[in-house]
């Protein structure tokens, strides 16, 4: 430890020759971008590069790309540092735009290129498979998609749970299945349907009930989709990131961690215990040994919290 990016690598740990075996095999999950950027150092510098691509900045309203560049430049860099390594690093603005589909290109590019917080688009120019939006004109008890938040809204007067005007031009769905297996594709599909339903007798969104990888650093355990004002095994806070993947019960969610024994990661992952799980490892996901306490190898381990490499040095 001591240089960017160096730490000694636990064992059992597979390790990789450069960074980009590490982020292909190890991160496979994570943008590739995303991966390499987050575990090279800038020239001169002890903080990590930029990707200097675009990302769709999903915040609700915004319908905008930002670049993925040192926030402390300003516009376009995004507003505060990326972390969501899940999310895709287009290469230029034009085709983090056509992700955008619904509004014109030419008009998101301009809102993406400028400071300018106002909301862009002029034209819708596919409507994912969803009616026509419901205008100023009435409500259509149809759904609609909340990209900011992963789930779907309801084109119905605001006041009770989930509805909202629904703004021109945008898709509609009979349902709020159809809203997000089509118009969320991208979002988790039970992240989606529980956020887009109330729980009963409450204006407060559903929970999946499922179970989600905590990818924090060191804890390498699962985590419940469950209100967390109920204590574990539910998260200690609400689950936003709507592109994980949430699993049927803990036992398919640990075997995702298949580098530590499941048994002991659904004893983590079902107490309150914050001390780190894990006794061996079922797979070294094509790396070689873990460098251990005896001395460094140079080579890199994936550090699942934060999307990146390190390299054990």
């Amino acid at each position: 430890p001591g240089p960017f990016g160096c730490d000694k690598a636990p064992p059992p740990v597979a390790l990789y020759d450069t960074i980009e075996d590490c982020c292909r095999t190890g991160q496979s999950y994570a943008d590739f971008n995303f991966c390499t950027t987050r575990s090279t150092a800038q020239i001169n510098s002890t903080q990590h590069a930029f990707s200097e691509g675009w990302i769709v900045d999903w915040t609700s309203g915004n319908e905008k790309c930002v670049k993925d560049c040192d926030p402390n430049n300003g516009p376009p860099c995004s507003n505060s540092e990326i972390t969501d390594f899940h999310a895709k690093i287009y290469a230029n603005v034009n085709e983090c735009c056509g992700r955008l589909n619904w509004i014109d290109t030419g008009v998101c590019v301009a809102h993406s290129d400028s400071s300018n917080t106002g909301q862009g688009g002029s034209g819708s120019s596919s409507n994912e498979g969803g009616s026509s939006g419901g205008g100023s004109s009435g409500v259509t008890n149809k759904y609609f998609v909340d990209y900011g938040s992963g789930s779907c809204l309801k084109d119905c007067a605001p006041g009770p749970f989930g509805c909202d005007k629904a703004p021109p031009p945008v898709a509609l769905y009979d349902t709020i299945e159809d809203c997000c297996r089509t118009g969320q594709s991208y979002a988790d599909f039970n992240f989606c349907t529980t956020r887009s339903t109330a729980q009963i007798n409450s204006t407060q969104h559903a929970f999946s009930e499922g179970w989600i990888v905590d990818w924090t650093s060191g804890n390498e355990k699962c985590v419940k989709d469950c209100d967390p004002n109920n204590g574990p095994p539910c998260s200690n806070s609400e689950i936003t990131d709507f592109h994980a993947k949430i699993y049927a019960n803990v036992n398919e969610c640990c075997g995702r961690l298949n580098w530590i024994d499941t048994g002991v990661c659904v004893a983590h992952s079902d107490s309150s215990n914050t001390g780190q799980g894990g006794s061996g490892s079922s797979s070294n996901e094509g790396g070689s040994s873990g460098g251990g306490s005896s001395g460094v190898t140079n080579k890199y381990f994936v550090d699942y919290g934060s999307g990146s490499c390190l390299k054990d040095c």
